[in-house]
Parts: C-alpha cells; structure tokens; sequence
C-alpha cells in the first residue's frame, strides 16, 4: 500500500514538472501569476511539489494546484486526479455554524434537528458558485447556485440548505430546477426568520467522492425584498463566487462587500458602473461573504 501511494505522489510531481518544462515557464513566474490570480504560495512550496517532497494538502493548497491547471491551460484534474486520497481531503477541521448572531444561530440548529438532516462533519464545501439577477426594482430576482461538494468520510447521500430572510416572513424561498438531486423535505422555523431544505443526491458519494448540484432559488409574492447576496459556509472551502448582475435600469448607489468570520467584520466598497459585481475567495471559512447594495432617494 505504501509504494502504490508513493507511487501516486511521485506521479504528481512528475505531472507537475512536466506541465512547468512544457511551456518553459520558471517557478517564480508561476508563483507571480497565482499571487496576481488570489492564490498565494511561497516557492519553497513549490519547489517541495515539484521534487515530491511534498503534497498539496488542504483547501488554500487545492485551490492553488487549481490555479497552477488554469495559468498553464491544463484540463481541470490534470494534476489534483493524481494526488493521494489523503492529500486530496487534506485536515478536517470540525464545522462551525457561521452566524454570529445567537437568534440565527439557535434557529439553525433547530431547523437542521427539525429536518433531520444529517451531521455535516463528513462534507467538505469545494466549490460554490453563485449567480444573482436583480430586477427593476432592485431586489433579488433569482439565485441561481452551482456547488461541488466532498464527501470525507462515510457515505454522503443529502445536502441541507439553509436561508435566513431579511425579516420576518410567512413564505419561504422556493428551490426548483435542481440538476443532481431533489428536493426531499423543508421547513420553516415558528421563529418565521430561519428555513431550510434537504436535497437528496442523485448519487450517493462516499469518501474521496464528490458530487456536483445545481438549484435556482426564487422569492414568491410575499417574501421580503432582498438586495444582498450571500454565501455561509461551516469550514474552510477551496472556492467561493457569488456574482450580482443588476437590471440596467436599476443600478444601485453603493454596493458593500462584507465578510463575517468569528470576531471579526470586514467592510469594502464596491463599484457597480459595469452592471454587475463579484466577490471571490479562495480558502475562505468558516464564515459569511456577502455583497449588499442600496438607492439614494
């Protein structure tokens, strides 16, 4: 067992110096082009992949053999498909309910018990990519979310989501066109702030596995107008979009990018003269990115 996964590992960085020779590329001019992209790396890391000495492990250094398959115009997996299953899932940590708030908090947990859903310390958030239309009257028309998720360890067979309103309401957000899976239970908290849905996988996944879903979230007549987006997630994730684009005919006065973690809040404004704004990261969790935006009178 241990030469097949040595094996493994010396074919990563076999992969890995071959990609690099191809197009004659340095290392230092590969780790300027991740640090421009958000990926940061310092060259003795490199350099351990490179030899083999050492494997990419955990989400900030997935994300970077990511971004070093990008910059050279490889296939996605050209690398990451040859790393060991352990490198592959790097350390676990615990997850960790992003919401600071207590109310948000409790009522969270009370929605995950009162859906059944199962225990989240076996799934790894990879990839979520969020797309937000925003109609004429500067509210959220429709989300529509694309999420690559791991299991690491176990077999993983649901996925529970959760939505916290902008204040109280009778109606929840409705979830349809679900492309992998299928909506399987939901509810609403008495609290009328906090709901949630279970969506059931096509495919179960077991560990090392992972699964790609696809959902669009709209807002019935009734539920409060919403000019924020965001993403929480309970651990560290390896990429995290979310990208606004408003009506042409509604384009806000200010737009704040936010982000929550334990203890701390960070706050930048953004531009909006092109129609539309993103917000990435790379390695970012547990905690909350948002954008949020609003009309002068």
């Amino acid at each position: 067992m241990t030469d097949r996964l040595e094996d493994q590992g010396g074919a990563f960085a076999a992969a890995l110096r071959a990609a690099i020779s191809d197009p004659g590329i340095t290392l230092a001019r590969l780790r300027s082009q991740l640090i421009d992209d958000g990926n940061p790396v310092s060259m003795a890391t490199l350099s351990y992949w490179r030899s083999g000495d050492r494997q990419p492990e955990g989400p900030q250094s997935l994300s970077v053999v990511d971004g070093i398959e990008d910059r050279l115009g490889l296939h996605r997996g050209h690398l990451g498909s040859l790393l060991i299953p352990t490198a592959r899932l790097g350390p676990i940590a615990p997850p960790r309910l992003p919401f600071d708030e207590e109310r948000e908090q409790r009522e969270t947990e009370e929605t995950l018990r009162e859906l059944r859903a199962a225990p989240q310390d076996a799934l790894r958030d990879l990839s979520t990519h969020m797309t937000v239309f925003v109609g004429a009257d500067g509210a959220v028309e429709k989300t529509i979310m694309r999420s690559l998720v791991q299991a690491t360890r176990g077999t993983i067979t649901e996925v529970p989501l959760i939505d916290v309103a902008p204040i109280e309401t009778d109606v929840m957000s409705a979830i349809s066109d679900v492309v992998g899976g299928r909506i399987d239970r939901e509810y609403l908290h008495r609290g009328r702030l906090v709901s949630g849905v279970v969506i059931a996988l096509d495919e179960p996944i077991t560990t090392g596995g992972t699964t790609l879903f696809e959902f669009t979230e709209t807002f019935p007549p009734g539920y409060p107008p919403r000019q924020s987006a965001w993403h929480a997630t309970s651990r560290s994730a390896r990429e995290s979009l979310i990208w606004v684009r408003f009506h042409p005919d509604a384009l806000p006065s200010w737009c704040e990018e936010y982000i929550e973690t334990e203890g701390e809040y960070i706050s930048v404004m953004r531009s909006t003269n092109g129609g539309s704004v993103h917000l990435a990261r790379h390695g970012f969790g547990p905690g909350i990115l948002g954008l949020r935006w609003g009309y002068d009178e």
